[in-house]
């Protein structure tokens, strides 16, 4: 259009008035293009700073953790195997993974699949499911257990996790995952045994009601103030009497509930447990003990767990023998949560091109409509003087 006008003004003087017309919208123009500009800088800015300086997640740590909120590099892995902290040495030694083999590993990702397994500090599934233990020895002395579980139990198919991977000549293929420390293995490992270390003479289960709704049996979804009782039975099904323990992991339903009733049960507040003493069961005798929970008058919006995955899943999990999981009546923004996570990674690095890139266009456009303003008053100018 502005080539038009130029070349048609000798020829018909009147589309002056056009090209007065058409020098207001470029000013119009130029003045959007540099509003645009600058949203687009300052958008650009605050991503970077987010690229830069990210911050720290609200539930960036789980009891489950290896390493209690991971770790933030290779060397920071190294210094706290080095110091030994929450056993790591002592775990990643029993499973096969060396020192050397550990700075081997190259930064990569893994992805959740059915052969791959993850360590984690407790046992978190019923013992019908694949959940595997690994007693390990501590240079502290004693003995320690931690369970590999197939890591599709707490993340969904496909998810991605930081790692660094490497390759050990007892375990094979292996990886350390960044957020939790967690030793990550295709299929399990030979030196993990039966996951239920308790004694195997026993049988237990958990079974649930909610006092508010009135609801026995998990068919119910778990509302603000409910309450909700579980009742957890042990059975000796041997010959001859066995002492076993009572003790149950709270963690992932104390996370939107609180526990107002321990049924006379120890909690430890620290590792998320509610025990009772260890009690002598004589051939088939049964017991049972009750603790009940309350749900939160207002639901939290947290995000799902970086390390655990299973955290503020918007589900109260428990497990004692076999497994429970109760649904959630979360808030809204949980649901938009679920859609953006079902939408796919880009990575911070291809968002910074195309910001740079959108920034470059904008950029463009404003010199270009500066550019023609400029032009348009000369053209103007020469008209008006009739050296045009």
């Amino acid at each position: 259009m502005f080539r038009k006008l130029v070349s048609n003004l000798p020829y018909c003087p009147a589309l002056i008035e056009d090209i007065g017309f058409y020098a207001k919208r470029l000013k119009q123009e130029e003045i959007t293009r540099r509003s645009s500009f600058i949203v687009a800088a300052l958008a650009v800015a605050i991503q970077s700073f987010a690229v830069f300086s990210p911050p720290e997640a609200a539930n960036a740590s789980s009891e489950q953790d290896i390493i209690r909120g991971g770790v933030n590099s290779l060397e920071d892995l190294l210094v706290r195997y080095e110091r030994n902290e929450e056993d790591i040495k002592d775990i990643y030694s029993a499973a096969g993974v060396t020192k050397k083999e550990i700075l081997s590993t190259k930064q990569d990702s893994v992805r959740a699949s059915g052969n791959i397994y993850m360590l984690s500090r407790y046992g978190q599934l019923s013992s019908s499911e694949k959940e595997i233990s690994m007693p390990y020895p501590k240079s502290t002395g004693g003995t320690g257990v931690r369970y590999f579980s197939p890591i599709t139990s707490v993340a969904d198919q496909g998810a991605k996790f930081r790692a660094w991977v490497g390759q050990s000549s007892s375990l094979g293929w292996f990886a350390i995952l960044q957020t939790n420390g967690s030793l990550v293995t295709k299929g399990a490992p030979t030196v993990t045994k039966s996951a239920d270390t308790t004694n195997v003479s026993t049988s237990k289960s958990i079974s649930i009601k909610n006092i508010s709704q009135n609801v026995d049996g998990n068919i119910f979804t778990a509302n603000s103030d409910d309450e909700i009782s579980y009742s957890i039975k042990q059975t000796n099904n041997s010959d001859s009497t066995v002492s076993t323990p009572f003790t149950v992991r709270l963690g992932d339903l104390l996370e939107y509930s609180s526990l107002i009733d321990s049924g006379g049960g120890n909690f430890d507040a620290k590792n998320m447990t509610l025990s009772w003493p260890t009690i002598d069961l004589i051939p088939k005798e049964s017991q049972y003990h009750t603790f009940t929970i309350k749900m939160l008058a207002e639901m939290p919006a947290t995000a799902t767990g970086i390390s655990n995955p299973a955290s503020y899943d918007c589900n109260l999990s428990v497990v004692f023998g076999n497994k429970l999981e109760t649904p959630i009546a979360c808030p809204p923004l949980k649901g938009v949560e679920g859609f953006l996570y079902q939408l796919p990674s880009i990575g911070t690095g291809p968002n910074m091109l195309f910001a740079a890139l959108l920034l470059v266009t904008i950029l463009f456009f404003y010199f270009r409509a500066r550019q023609q303003g400029q032009e348009i008053k000369m053209v103007r100018h020469n008209f008006n003087t009739g050296s045009l």
